[in-house]
């Protein structure tokens, strides 16, 4: 493909992206700080250019077009890509030689952080760690799309079974999955709950889309077990919070709950008579400029998993 046969720029995908997220046609001028005519001959140069309808018309609305749906998919990823390279080029400006993006999935804890951003900036002053919100749900996936450069995940085995001719992994701690419920909860006096004492409660999770070496594939599924009313949170102390007033159960890693267990009214109890084992790594690709930050990454994780053990 002639990357240099493209027949839009950057105002094009600007317009598109932002007429995608505006109601109405004002709303996506004033965005833009154009007019609405010089917003609609924007609009009549892009289909023109590519012979095809973008949008049409409802009123004041403009729906998008199927064509124009397919535009708008990589105008985002291409706008995206284009205000995080503005923003590597800020940084190298300020003294940062090296932006290392570290992707996290949404049930992860963040105890490790402060101490580790310290670490970094009196090791590696001129490496500045990110933490990316890019990829709650997929971290591995948003690594080899190169979206991050290091991706922080949990397997259920200790030795985790990735790319090794382009990627390297290291483990970093052994944590476990357990039940989180409130010391008021009519469970709560039990130390440890089956998957068949979720059938009739309500579960609180952070996704209802299965993942991978999760409590869904791990511990619901083998017993073809479904909790009676699921609810859907984003956000892990929104949970917990939840759980504190006795709305509902969820099944969150060790790590993560412990901090609360002094602050909150809940519990915990093992998954199954042998609780649920699971394994955190840190995946990263064997590029020299990656390899040497991850690596350093990979020992302060493991100090600070150390000290919890202790």
């Amino acid at each position: 493909m002639d990357i240099s046969k493209s027949q839009l720029n950057v105002s094009h995908l600007k317009m598109i992206s932002t007429i995608a997220n505006s109601e109405t046609v004002k709303e996506a001028a004033e965005t833009l700080f154009i007019t609405q005519p010089a917003l609609t001959n924007r609009i009549r140069e892009a289909e023109r250019r590519l012979n095809t309808e973008l949008f049409v018309r409802r009123g004041r609305k403009l729906i998008i077009s199927s064509a124009g749906k397919r535009l708008l998919h990589s105008a985002n990823k291409i706008l995206e890509e284009l205000a995080r390279a503005e923003h590597d080029i800020a940084r190298l400006s300020d003294g940062v030689e090296q932006v290392v993006r570290v992707g996290l999935p949404h049930y992860s804890s963040f105890k490790w952080l402060p101490h580790t951003v310290k670490a970094f900036q009196q090791q590696m002053p001129n490496i500045e760690l990110e933490i990316t919100s890019n990829s709650l749900n997929q971290p591995l996936n948003s690594l080899y799309n190169g979206d991050i450069d290091i991706a922080m995940i949990s397997s259920a085995n200790k030795k985790l079974d990735i790319d090794d001719k382009g990627y390297h992994s290291v483990f970093i701690q052994e944590d476990e999955l357990v039940a989180c419920l409130s010391k008021e909860h009519e469970l709560a006096n039990q130390e440890a709950l089956n998957a068949e004492d979720f059938t009739h409660q309500s579960y609180i999770t952070h996704s209802t889309v299965p993942e991978k070496d999760r409590e869904y594939e791990l511990f619901f599924k083998p017993k073809n077990i479904i909790p009676r009313k699921v609810t859907q949170v984003g956000f892990n102390e929104a949970i917990i919070e939840l759980i504190n007033v006795n709305l509902g159960l969820s099944i969150m890693s060790q790590q993560l709950v412990a901090p609360y267990l002094t602050t909150h009214n809940i519990k915990t109890a093992k998954l199954g008579d042998k609780g649920l084992k699971v394994y955190w790594h840190l995946v990263f690709s064997k590029l020299a400029k990656i390899e040497e930050p991850a690596l350093f990454l990979s020992e302060q994780l493991k100090l600070i998993a150390k000290d919890l053990v202790k």
